[in-house]
């Protein structure tokens, strides 16, 4: 491991954090956003930021983006268009729970120091999202969901200007969330799902037409305890992150790899082995040869970890 830091709420946001998502912007700067909660992480929740600039080793302090004056927000998410432009996709809860839900979004034209209004760009409650989408050869955006309501994983579309998001597919099988997607160098799109109930294992499903049709979601041999899950390559092999358990706790956090489009996996490295949750990854292979990560650590603080990407070569 290259580096290790803790990053905490803003004040006055509460106690209690979850679901980070990071970014490492086209001028290197590192970007991480999740939601800060005072005790019911369905009630009253903001969305924070934290950013690490190319120039600076330190963490600036968090700050609030999104707080809601009615409502309580979820699950943010981080991309960057070719463009430069960068959006902040997350969920408005109208509602207790997250079948209630609305996605909005704001985005940044000057790399995320100033943020337009905030859009709600989906009408149907209880769709939910948890990981960015990936560019398509003819440069619209395919971004992994699920429906809350009916506990199926779906496939939101936007092409240029990106304003609005439409149902692609929709995988009819049920209880696998909270998807993945892997580009591969070959341009094969894999999906890797956490279940929502058992069999206690992690998903998958592919692609090889740029997310027209995909195969029938069916299990790999990864344990998972109904908890998130992360994925990206490096050159050429899938790694997942994830804690590797499939009783009810969500410790440790590993790390897993396959060589051959995750079909077979070696076995886990484990990253933290803490005995408290450690949970909800959201990793990505970065410049310089480092992988930028970031976790939910005992629901106390958001762990940012970098790693050397030759381990997994």
């Amino acid at each position: 491991m290259l580096t290790s830091n803790r990053l905490h709420n803003p004040v006055n946001t509460g106690a209690y954090c979850h679901c980070p998502t990071i970014l490492e912007t086209q001028s290197n700067d590192l970007l991480i956003t999740w939601y800060a909660y005072p005790e019911n992480e369905y009630a009253e929740a903001s969305i924070v930021t934290a950013r690490q600039t190319a120039s600076n080793s330190n963490w600036d302090l968090s700050k609030v983006l999104v707080r809601p004056t009615n409502y309580s927000t979820g699950n943010p998410l981080l991309f960057q268009e070719p463009s430069g432009r960068i959006h902040l996709m997350f969920v408005i809860l109208k509602g207790i729970y997250w079948n209630q839900a609305y996605i909005n979004k704001i985005f940044s034209d000057d790399n995320g120091l100033t943020w337009s209004p905030i859009v709600q760009i989906f009408n149907i409650p209880g769709m939910m999202i948890r990981h960015p989408p990936v560019q398509l050869d003819d440069g619209s955006y395919l971004l992994p969901a699920y429906d809350e309501v009916n506990r199926q994983s779906v496939l939101l579309k936007s092409i240029p200007p990106y304003t609005t998001w439409e149902e692609y597919y929709r995988f009819e099988h049920s209880d696998i969330i909270q998807s993945t997607i892997v580009q591969e160098s070959s341009g094969l799109l894999s999906l890797f799902f956490r279940p929502h109930t058992d069999p206690r294992r992690i998903w998958k499903s592919f692609s090889t037409d740029q997310g027209r049709y995909w195969s029938i979601p069916t299990q790999t041999p990864l344990p998972n305890p109904l908890s998130g899950i992360s994925a990206f390559t490096v050159r050429g092999n899938i790694v997942m992150i994830y804690n590797p358990t499939d009783g009810q706790k969500r410790f440790p956090l590993s790390s897993s790899i396959s060589r051959d489009g995750g079909n077979t996996w070696e076995e886990p490295i484990h990253l933290d082995n803490s005995e408290v949750e450690v949970s909800y990854p959201n990793f990505l292979a970065g410049n310089n040869n480092t992988i930028h990560g970031v976790y939910t650590h005992n629901r106390k603080y958001i762990q940012y970890i970098q790693l050397d990407s030759s381990q997994y070569c």
